[in-house]
């Protein structure tokens, strides 16, 4: 047990002790608050300690720099995302307004002036050969004056600065051009086969005429129709033309494309003046009828109905966009005629050649005449005229055998000329 005294030294130990601890954090809480490092106190490595903790604040400091996180600011820069109005740039796509550019297809209003150019024709309908009837169907597609008018229609067209459509409504090729039948039941009659015949009836020239009429089994009102005109030969008739093989071979080649017309002379005898008149009729009727593509309306004819072929293709202009005609004479040839495309044949045995056939079509289109390939021996051999304009061809077939619309070759039972005719004239 201490004395008093010992005790008392004791307390003023603990006092002395206690006193230092309480400076000591009295110090340190003097330098926490001026941010400064400081060591307690201590001995000299205390000391250096607290070296140390001034090393480590500066390190404080410098988290300061998250003051330099305001550099996110600079995220502000996302604002230049705003140069994303630079795509109203795609304004420009208004540019697109240039497509208005498509209305130079209004081009096509110079079809109207077309228009005006067949009215033309009509007024020469007031022409002698008087098939102005068709004139006032469309614009002037009658007679001689009409299918003029026609042409001129299509001269304009192309005037138009290239329009194809502008040059459809001439009848000489684009678009096509529907004639006034399109649209309405038919009334006229048919003969749905080429075993039975039922003949309509015109008169023509102050004469009862009459021709057969075939058009597809699944033919459409509003669809326009490649129309073919056969001519029967000498002393025959449409019926001749209108049994198998139907239409000189076509009718089954053109796979409901085409309504053909079968026409019979009088007495089975073509006459260019009165014949011409005949045919344009049977159009006019025919066409304010049925559905019929204007500039696909096209001839094929055999001996004196070949010859009768050139006779319309060329007392007819701008009516007919091909013709084609096997072993023709017996009707006067054309002195001169418009462009057009033509295909003719003749056999060996009947003598002459493309002289008496083709060579006038191709001095007509402006095409080179030459000596062209001859039919070897049993065979035949179809050759194109050089030098033609496009569109107008002439082709010409020679072949080894005799007076005849279906041709065949040695050891060949079906005749190869359907399959060179209707190429030529589905071309256009």
């Amino acid at each position: 047990m201490l004395s008093r005294t010992g005790r008392a030294s004791r307390n003023d130990a603990f006092r002395r002790g206690l006193g230092r601890r309480r400076s000591a954090v009295a110090g340190l809480a003097f330098c926490f608050a001026l941010g400064l490092g400081c060591g307690g106190a201590g001995d000299g490595n205390s000391t250096g300690t607290g070296g140390s903790h001034q090393g480590g604040s500066g390190g404080a400091t410098g988290a300061a720099g998250t003051t330099g996180a305001a550099g996110t600011t600079g995220a502000s820069g996302a604002i230049g995302s705003a140069g994303t109005t630079g795509a109203s740039g795609t304004t420009g796509s208004a540019g697109t307004t240039g497509a208005g550019g498509t209305t130079g297809g209004g081009g096509t209003t110079g079809a109207a002036g077309t228009g005006q150019a067949g009215t033309g024709g009509a007024a020469g309908a007031a022409g002698s050969i008087g098939g102005g009837g068709r004139g006032g169907e469309s614009g002037g597609r009658g007679g001689t004056a009409a299918t003029a008018g026609r042409g001129g229609s299509g001269t304009a067209g192309s005037g138009s600065g290239g329009s194809g459509t502008a040059g459809a409504s001439g009848g000489v090729g684009g678009g096509a051009m529907m004639s006034a039948g399109c649209g309405r039941t038919p009334t006229l009659k048919n003969s749905p086969s080429a075993t039975t015949f039922t003949y309509n009836t015109i008169t023509s020239g102050g004469t009862s005429r009459q021709y057969i009429l075939r058009w597809p089994d699944n033919y459409d009102k509003s669809r326009a129709y490649r129309l073919i005109i056969g001519l029967h030969g000498a002393t025959g008739s449409g019926r001749d033309v209108a049994r198998a093989p139907a239409y000189f071979g076509l009718f089954d080649l053109s796979q409901g494309s085409t309504i053909f017309i079968a026409p019979d002379a009088v007495g089975g005898l073509w006459s260019a003046a009165s014949d011409t008149t005949f045919v344009s009729d049977i159009l006019k009727a025919v066409e304010a009828d049925l559905c019929i593509d204007l500039t696909r309306v096209e001839l094929e004819g055999f001996s004196q109905g070949a010859a009768m072929s050139w006779t319309l293709a060329c007392s007819l202009p701008g009516t007919f966009r091909a013709a084609v005609g096997h072993s023709g004479g017996g009707v006067a040839n054309p002195p001169t005629c418009q462009p057009i495309a033509y295909m003719g044949s003749l056999g060996l045995q009947e003598g002459n050649g493309q002289n008496t056939q083709t060579d006038q079509f191709a001095r007509f289109n402006g095409c080179t005449i030459t000596t062209l390939p001859r039919a070897p021996t049993g065979g035949h051999v179809c050759t194109d005229y050089t030098g033609c304009p496009a569109g107008k061809p002439v082709r010409w077939c020679s072949y080894d055998g005799g007076h005849t619309p279906s041709p065949t070759d040695a050891g060949k039972s079906t005749s190869w000329m359907p399959s060179e005719v209707w190429p030529f004239l589905s071309q256009f």
